[in-house]
């Protein structure tokens, strides 16, 4: 579906809003059980809608913030991720694709430096925690961390079933996988590259070796 009703961040502002009107609630069922003045009273639970009110208010602008700064949030929308070039950015990026048959013979090989990432210090962190040992490098007096990642892909989620048994492909990213608070469990691509299309069949060996450089500011 993908009326409104049943967007994830529907049901994220749905959920905080029961969360508080539940509180809201208990408050004033304990004052009403209470023996104050009646004007105190009053007043109390006026101040508790205030607040109630204020509450509500600031958990839909929270829910919606990372979608009002394109330029800053994870997502350029509820269905996008926001990708941006690495050129001119802290990060350099390489990305060398092989592709082996299943005797180990090598079909083809293919590079590219196109490569996008999210603006975002997910991104930061994916290459703190995720892609191994780094070093220090120096190029044109300026200096680097340097990564280097390699990672085998699963062939039967690259070939489409209804792709098989070949299909060309010409992207590849890096995923980060976890719980993201307007849009549940979902996978970003922190980095992804573009290269030129590759014809894979299912029992080929597909690995993509990364090299990312991020500036020591």
């Amino acid at each position: 579906m993908s009326s409104e009703k049943c967007s994830p961040h529907t049901e994220q502002v749905d959920m905080m809003i029961l969360f508080y009107t539940c509180i809201f609630e208990f408050f004033v069922n304990l004052l009403s059980r209470l023996e104050f003045h009646g004007d105190v009273k009053k007043f109390t639970i006026v101040l508790l809608s205030a607040i109630f009110i204020t509450l509500i208010t600031g958990s839909a602008q929270y829910v919606t913030a990372d979608h009002l700064e394109p330029s800053e949030g994870i997502f350029k929308d509820e269905n996008s991720v926001n990708l941006v070039s690495t050129k001119d950015s802290k990060y350099q990026v390489h990305l060398q694709v092989e592709v082996r048959n299943a005797q180990g013979q090598l079909i083809s090989i293919s590079e590219t430096s196109h490569v996008n990432h999210i603006p975002h210090k997910i991104t930061d962190n994916t290459f703190n925690t995720m892609l191994g040992k780094k070093e220090i490098i120096t190029i044109d007096s300026m200096k680097y961390e340097k990564v280097q990642y390699a990672d085998t892909l699963d062939i039967e989620q690259l070939l489409p079933p209804a792709n098989r048994p070949s299909h060309f492909i010409g992207y590849w990213v890096i995923s980060l996988c976890q719980v993201f608070d307007t849009h549940g469990y979902t996978c970003v691509s922190t980095f992804a590259a573009n290269s030129s299309f590759m014809s894979l069949v299912e029992d080929d060996i597909v690995k993509n070796y990364w090299t990312i450089l991020r500036i020591i500011s």
